[in-house]
């Protein structure tokens, strides 16, 4: 081999580590950059405690729902049903508040199993009956929404219960405590909102579940090769059912909080909450094929996402355009992530252009 050859070859394999270690450190440089242009463009109203609290607290059920896509996008799988079965929960919370006077300690484990049951569903779909885990949470999300709207009437319910005497009532005062912004369970900056504190100890729990046990080396290994980990003895079809389940308990988790934030359970609540899901997952690092993805990585993503939110509001941008600007940063996240994407992509046009196919030569038959 020439010197000119190893030359190139080496130059190619620095490329590739330094795209490789972009790749990894890609959550990290986006959150860097959201702060720098959030204190460029704000300076202290950006980072007032009040507004990072409230931005955190406002997208915190997003987050919620972006761990438990984690753990399905490790194993290979995708859950489209994430924002319908948070706005199951949320319309329940609100209906055993109103309805039925349930205490707050109650309405929490209920919303979360109503959501498990939905997890569970799906995972059986996906695992058993061998419907692809996208066609499958699917179908959840269209039930999931359409048993919401039946359930509701097509109308919002209202969480603040007004008293006799003209007060909230108890209940609807405890119930506020689960998100509505001002409400803090101790004076505690950040952390005392229940939203910022309940997304803290999620990402806790899940990282732990994924990192320092067997369950989650099996997540990872039916994401990595689903053949080989069911010949090593991996119960293929409980992890994924698991999986399922533990998303839709998160996503029964993030109802009551979406509800308390916006004093309301609305039938439509959870509207592109998966695509937010979906992108605080790639963002952070995971890879759509499976078995790659960490939920700190997550989180990393989920934060940008919430601070974006923030810093284009602030900034008065519209709706649509932080709809546009979060594509944009999606593809980015992909496209880092599979470095040889343009460059292969640009070897094959320049091929194509340089061999042009060629007529054929066969003269046509005469009639």
């Amino acid at each position: 081999m020439s010197t000119q050859s190893q030359r190139g070859s080496g130059a190619v394999v620095q490329r590739k580590k330094w795209l490789l270690m972009l790749s990894q450190s890609q959550g990290y440089i986006g959150l860097l950059l959201i702060v720098l242009i959030g204190l460029w463009s704000q300076g202290g109203r950006f980072a007032d405690i009040g507004n990072l609290t409230n931005a955190i607290g406002y997208f915190a059920p997003r987050g919620i729902l972006a761990v438990g896509m984690t753990l399905v996008i490790i194993t290979g799988g995708i859950d489209l049903s994430v924002g319908a079965v948070m706005a199951v929960g949320s319309t329940t919370s609100a209906w055993l508040l109103t309805e039925m006077n349930w205490p707050v300690i109650a309405i929490v484990p209920t919303s979360m199993a109503v959501g498990a049951l939905f997890g569970i569903i799906s995972g059986i779909g996906t695992a058993y009956l061998k419907i692809q885990s996208f066609v499958m949470t699917l179908a959840i999300m269209t039930i999931a929404r359409g048993f919401t709207r039946e359930f509701s009437h097509n109308v919002s319910i209202g969480t603040n219960v007004i008293g006799p005497g003209g007060e909230v009532a108890p209940g609807s005062q405890q119930f506020r405590m689960l998100g509505t912004p001002g409400e803090t369970l101790f004076p505690i900056p950040l952390i005392g909102y229940f939203p910022v504190l309940a997304l803290i100890v999620v990402i806790i729990l899940v990282h732990l579940l994924l990192s320092r046990t067997t369950f989650g080396r099996h997540v990872y290994a039916v994401g990595g090769n689903p053949t080989a980990a069911r010949l090593s003895g991996v119960n293929v079809k409980a992890v994924l059912v698991i999986v399922f389940m533990i998303s839709g308990l998160l996503c029964g988790l993030a109802g009551p909080i979406n509800a308390a934030y916006n004093a309301s359970a609305d039938p439509q609540a959870g509207m592109t909450y998966e695509m937010d899901a979906i992108a605080a997952v790639v963002i952070g690092g995971a890879s759509l094929a499976g078995g790659r993805g960490t939920v700190i990585g997550t989180s990393i993503g989920a934060l940008i996402l919430t601070l974006l939110d923030n810093v284009l509001g602030l900034n008065n941008f519209s709706a649509n355009w932080q709809m546009i600007i979060k594509g944009i940063i999606l593809v980015v996240a992909v496209v880092i992530q599979h470095p040889d994407l343009i460059p292969n992509a640009a070897a094959r046009l320049k091929r194509r252009t340089a061999h042009p196919v060629k007529a054929s030569s066969t003269p046509h038959a005469k009639e």
